[in-house]
Formats: C-alpha cells, structure tokens, sequence
C-alpha cells in the first residue's frame, strides 16, 4: 500500500471504518467499499468538532476517576502495611523472640498475619475500613458546619471576630486553641456562638458569676479577674460586690445615665453616703457624730443621741466621751503640766484653778452671743475661753449618763447652776473667769480644745498684755491651734490601735482631730495655724508667743 491508503486507512480507523482487506473478507468489493467510505467521510466531517469536544471530556473523566481510584488504593495499601507492621510489632513482643514471629514478608505486604485466614483477614478488613470511613464522614461533617457557622444575624453575635482572624474555631477552656467553635463554659461545640474576653459561648453558657443568671446579648455588663482570667458580670451584681455602699442607708450607690456616680464622702474616714442625704427636701436629716463628724447610719445602728440640739456621739467616741465637769479637771491639770515641764512656759498666779466647765450646746452658744470668738470651717465652736463677761455669772450645767437600754444620753433628775467667781488678778488690766468645754466629745478631743483655750488664758494673763490693745484673731488662734496640735503629739498617752466594729480605733480618731487642724481652710484659723506653726519651728514657743503678746503680730522670719 501506497502513502495515501496507508494514511486514509488511519483515518477510517479513527472513524471507525473498516480496512479493504476486512471489507474483501466480507465480500464487499475494495472500489466500492472506497467510495462508500468515502461519502461516510464527508458525511461525518461536518460533525467532526463536537465529536472532539465529547472525546476530551469522556477521556478526561475517566484520567481522574483512574487517578482517584489508583489514589485510593495507594492510601488503603498503606494503611494495611502499617496496620501489620504494628501487628508485627505486638507479635514480636509477647514473644519476645523475632525468630518466632508469624509474619513474613509477603504477608505484611498483604496486611494481615499468617495465622489468619485469607476470609477472617477480609473480614476484619471490611470492619477496620468503616470506623475510618466513619471518621472520616463525621470529620467532613464538621468541616462542613463549620463552614457555615456565622451566617446567623448579628443580634446572634457580640463581634465579626469570632474565634480568632479566620472566624472559625476557640479556645477550649485548657487554653487550646481549636478549628472546630467551642463554648468555653461546657466545652461542647457551639453554633452561633456570642464571643466576650476573647471565647465563645452558648447563649445559655454566657452567666453572671455572681447571681448565675444568664447575660443577655444586648445587655451591658462588667467585667473582674481573677488569677489571669475574666469573669462576666450583671451591673448590678458588680456594684454590689465591688461598688461604693452608703454608710447611711446601707444600699449600693448606683450610677445616672450618664454612668456618673454622685455621693457625699467623709473627709478622712472611709465613708460615704447617697448625695440624696444631704438634702433636706429628700428625707430626714442626716446627723453626724459630733467628735468625728462620721455619718449616722439609718436603723438599729444609729449613733447614741445626747438629748442635746439633736447632736449624737458613735460608739468610737463613746468610748472615752466626756459628759460631766468633774471629768474635766484631770485632763486640766494634765495641760497644766504639759505646760510647764515641756512647753517650758511659765504658769501665772491662779491659772491651775480656772473653773473648767462642761456645757451643752445652748449653753456655750448663749456665751458665744457675748464674745469675738469665730468658729472655722471644719471644727465647729467647741471651746471658750471666758475673760470678757461680769462676774457671778450663773451657767446650768446638766448631769448626764448613758441609758444602755435606750442607746442614748439622758439627763438625771434636777441639775445645777454655775456661778462664774471673779478673775485671777494676775494681770490687773485682764480677767479670765471660767474655760468652757462642749460636752458629749471623746478625752483626746475634748484635752485639745482645754490645751486651745489654755493659750488663750496664758496670753490674757500675761503681765504684758493689753486688752486695751487686742491681738487680730488669725495671729491669737493660730497660736492657740499651735499648742493644741502639739499637746495631740507629744502630751497624750500613745493611743490604741485595736479596731471594733462600732468604728475607728482611738489611734485612728486622734489622727482625725490632727488632720482637722492641719487642714483646715478658714482664714483665721487654718492660715493662721500654718503661719504659727512656720515660726514655731525656727524660733520656739516661747518666744513665738511673747512676741505676739507685745507686738500683735506674727515675726517676721
């Protein structure tokens, strides 16, 4: 045959079409079996493209479907190897003998022990090859959840960012990190989960630590740690446990609108109340201690009431309260003596047996009606030094003691009246008639007020000074705040420090009363106590104190 039939006979083999020689087998003669191909050609040429594109496409299906399944095959040889390697290895332990093992080479390439049978071998094949696939199903099944785990609405959400950067997955409660979401509470996998601190929830999962009431998605809560880890919280559980409380009505102090929190707080003590009991129009008055100034708490716990201008005392001040003129003249003579071994200052004629008074609050306030004296800001009028007033005056002085049953002060039956002797003539031009003390205040208080009006005695009896002539206030009660600052450091016993729960310990009142002084803002007292206590401390008392009595002035340092 010739290069032209050799090549047409390719052809009609691609065709399908039949060479000469089986067409001369058939008895179909070559010429005509030539021209009957050859109008079948032109016939088909027409469809020839389309036959193509069905051909690459069968041809491609069946690559990857050989592909696949050689693939798989590949996968199960190998996986039956391994399994009768580990057969092997068993085998060879429990006899200890590789000699005596039972596996030979073309069994471990089969995957299954000479001593079974080629049938239970297939069995116990068919068995293994479920649980994989069985595993592998459910993983796929995962996967596939997973995929489509966040296309729930937002409201479902607390972030876009839901177990990390690419959405899928958390952390375990042991810390680890995992593809498939799980809640960090039950640990179980979670579908449309909430995300808050950096985990996923269920719903339901999402609680209170405190009250273990389930957070709602579009509820605002707080948030503590402990340890490292974050804890979710109700607002008003967290200001329950963590908020401010009012010492007054005992309730949590509870934010506005606007998140703000408003209360009233004590100066020194840890204390606060509701802004709202500060203001008349919104209930009772709230009282205060009248030596600490500490708010009165509603109830069974209020303070004990001295029956006198509606003022009360706390039991912290109870403990050492002064009520009565004969427990007075020790804490005088103790000022006496602080006075003169310490201070280094002389004691005028008569000055020890001043008549030291403790007087109500309407008694020493009809006293304050006829002298100069000013109170300040943070210390209300306690003392008075009387030098100005007639002689024989009467001043009533109540008995009082403590009625445990009622919780109060209450005073006995009749009382007595005070006639004020005339003055010491120490100084001829000056009189002091009588120190006078306000009653129902703790010793330590109640001495440093004695020691205050004691300067103010010392100056008037000083046998320079001029009454004619008065000293300006800031300079005389500066002085006088002066001594009474000192007399809390250095003329008391040291205090005690064991707390109760009625309230502070003494250590920590008498460090009230000299934070008191040290900050106080009034002009004549708090800026004239700094004045004096800069002099003090470059010149000594005596001379601070003799200077002012002859020239009415601070020195100038």
């Amino acid at each position: 045959k010739n290069n032209k039939s050799s090549h047409k006979d390719q052809e009609d083999a691609f065709f399908g079409i039949g060479s000469s020689s089986t067409n001369n087998r058939n008895g179909i003669n070559r010429n005509e079996s030539i021209s009957s191909h050859q109008h079948h050609r032109r016939k088909r040429v027409n469809h020839s493209a389309l036959s193509d594109e069905e051909l690459a496409l069968k041809l491609q299906q069946q690559y990857l479907e050989n592909n696949d399944m050689m693939n798989r095959q590949k996968s199960q040889e190998e996986r039956d190897l391994e399994f009768a390697r580990r057969l092997q290895e068993q085998g060879s332990t429990e006899s200890n003998d590789a000699s005596n093992s039972n596996y030979n080479d073309s069994d471990i390439r089969r995957g299954y022990p000479a001593s079974l049978s080629y049938g239970q071998e297939e069995e116990r094949r068919r068995k293994l090859q479920e649980v994989e696939d069985a595993k592998i199903a459910k993983a796929m099944q995962e996967e596939e959840k997973s995929s489509g785990l966040f296309r729930g609405s937002l409201n479902e959400q607390r972030s876009n960012d839901v177990g990390g950067k690419n959405g899928r997955g958390g952390a375990n409660r042991n810390g680890t990190q995992s593809l498939i979401p799980i809640c960090y509470v039950c640990n179980k996998i979670v579908t449309f989960p909430l995300t808050a601190l950096g985990n996923l929830y269920h719903k339901e999962c999402f609680k209170c630590m405190a009250c273990h009431q389930v957070i709602q998605p579009d509820e605002r809560f707080a948030v503590t740690e402990d340890n490292g880890q974050k804890f979710p919280l109700h607002k008003a559980c967290y200001a329950d446990l963590y908020g401010l409380r009012c010492t007054v009505c005992k309730n949590t102090i509870e934010s506005d609108s606007n998140g703000r929190i408003s209360y009233v707080k004590h100066p020194f003590f840890e204390e606060v109340m509701c802004a709202s009991h500060s203001s008349s129009s919104q209930g009772p008055k709230i009282r205060k201690c009248t030596g600490c100034h500490r708010f009165e708490p509603i109830g069974s716990d209020g303070f004990a009431d001295l029956g006198d201008a509606d003022r009360c005392v706390c039991y912290s001040c109870c403990r050492s309260v002064i009520v009565d003129s004969k427990d007075a003249k020790p804490l005088w003579d103790n000022i006496m003596r602080f006075f003169e071994q310490k201070l280094k200052l002389p004691i005028y004629n008569g000055m020890r047996d001043i008549p030291v008074l403790i007087v109500p609050h309407d008694a020493l306030n009809s006293q304050l009606q006829h002298s100069n004296h000013q109170g300040s800001n943070q210390i209300m009028t306690r003392g008075l030094c009387l030098s100005e007033h007639q002689r024989g005056l009467n001043i009533r002085l109540p008995s009082l003691r403590f009625d445990r049953k009622a919780g109060s002060f209450a005073e006995e039956r009749g009382h007595t009246y005070f006639e004020i002797p005339g003055a010491h003539k120490t100084n001829p031009n000056s009189t002091v008639t009588a120190i006078l003390c306000l009653s129902g205040l703790p010793s330590d208080l109640s001495t440093s007020i004695l020691a205050h009006e004691a300067t103010h005695a010392w100056i008037k009896l000083h046998p320079s000074f001029d009454p004619s002539r008065p000293i300006p206030p800031q300079v005389e009660e500066g002085c006088c705040q002066l001594v009474a600052m000192i007399f809390l450091n250095d003329g008391l016993e040291p205090p005690s420090s064991q707390t109760s729960v009625d309230g502070p310990s003494d250590e920590k009142l008498r460090q009230y009363f000299k934070f008191s002084i040290e900050t106080d803002t009034n002009e004549v007292y708090g800026e004239g106590f700094r004045k004096a206590a800069n002099v003090y401390s470059q010149i000594g008392l005596e001379a601070l104190l003799s200077h002012v009595v002859n020239y009415r002035e601070f020195p100038n340092i």
